[in-house]
């Protein structure tokens, strides 16, 4: 039997012992009990108390051992979660990481690639560029078998001029147009109502003087017609020399009678 079912046990017969006496006195409900009795039943209670305060301290020792294990096994699942957690970070970080370095490794590939065909142009064009070169110094050394050697490389070179001033011309241009924006100011307005109804007096600003434009007309380029040139130099010569034909070299370089 349970301390809770003695102590229930020990109350009733108390009642009992209360209900069955014999009444002392009417107007005040006071009852003869027997003195040896009652001293029993109350030390059976005295007793019973303390098993139920025994009884409640194991139950909560069990009751905080059963905390106590139960937030260990919460505290190793935790850890267990953090853990496994901590792997899946891991491993995702490794994958990602792995997968960056693939990225790269794609990437110096194409950069690899784009470089190798960039060399093969710029070789591919420098021989181009040099075959240029060379044929420009034999078509040279050609003209210089030629009797007006000399009038032919101031062609030449006056042509070189004026595509350089062509070159020049187009730079300034452009520079002209960017500079447009630059010089571009804001135009500010003034209320000048608000200034009279307030008896503010306003200043005004002397117009700036525009610096004078140039208007002097740039001097005409010299361009020369190299077929008209040389047809008025071989009709003078034709004309000059019908008697006497010296010997001539042709555009390759050969001679011919």
């Amino acid at each position: 039997m349970s301390a809770q079912d003695k102590t229930e046990q020990v109350l009733r017969e108390m009642h009992i012992m209360y209900a069955n006496s014999e009444m002392y006195d009417k107007a005040t409900n006071r009852v003869i009990i027997d003195k040896k009795k009652a001293l029993n039943l109350l030390q059976r209670l005295n007793v019973c108390i303390y098993e139920l305060m025994e009884e409640h301290e194991l139950t909560q020792q069990s009751r905080d051992a059963a905390e106590r294990q139960f937030r260990r096994k919460t505290d190793g699942i935790v850890e267990d979660a953090n853990r496994m957690a901590e792997d899946v970070y891991a491993g995702s970080v490794m994958y990602t990481d792995e997968a960056l370095r693939r990225v790269q490794d794609i990437m110096q590939d194409a950069m690899d690639s784009v470089r190798e065909i960039c060399d093969k142009m710029n070789d591919a064009l420098a021989q181009e560029k040099s075959n240029v070169r060379r044929d420009q110094s034999e078509l040279k050394s050609h003209l210089e078998d030629l009797r007006d050697t000399n009038k032919y490389m101031n062609l030449i070179e006056q042509r070189n001029k004026e595509i350089a001033k062509e070159r020049a011309k187009r730079g300034q241009e452009k520079e002209e147009a960017t500079s447009v924006y630059a010089s571009v100011k804001p135009e500010i307005k003034i209320n000048e109502e608000y200034f009279e109804k307030n008896g503010i007096p306003l200043e005004t600003e002397e117009p700036e003087e525009e610096p004078e434009k140039n208007t002097g007309e740039t001097g005409a380029e010299i361009k020369v017609n190299l077929d008209a040139e040389y047809f008025k130099w071989k009709e003078d010569a034709d004309g000059g020399k019908e008697e006497k034909k010296p010997e001539r070299h042709s555009f390759f370089g050969k001679r011919s009678k």
